[in-house]
């Protein structure tokens, strides 16, 4: 028992320390660059599926 409230508490330590910091506009450019690299593997596949 002691074991499962010692992994929440490192669970909402790392997620506090992460969210105080700001995202920076580069790591955003970066993600929506993967998100729009993702959609258009996601289409061909479905598309090709389809075809």
């Amino acid at each position: 028992m002691s074991d499962d409230t010692s992994d929440d508490a490192n669970c909402s330590q790392s997620t506090s320390s992460r969210s105080g910091k700001p995202i920076s506009l580069r790591t955003l450019r970066r993600a929506t660059r993967w998100e729009t690299f993702a959609l258009l593997v996601v289409l061909l596949i479905l598309a090709f599926a389809f075809a």
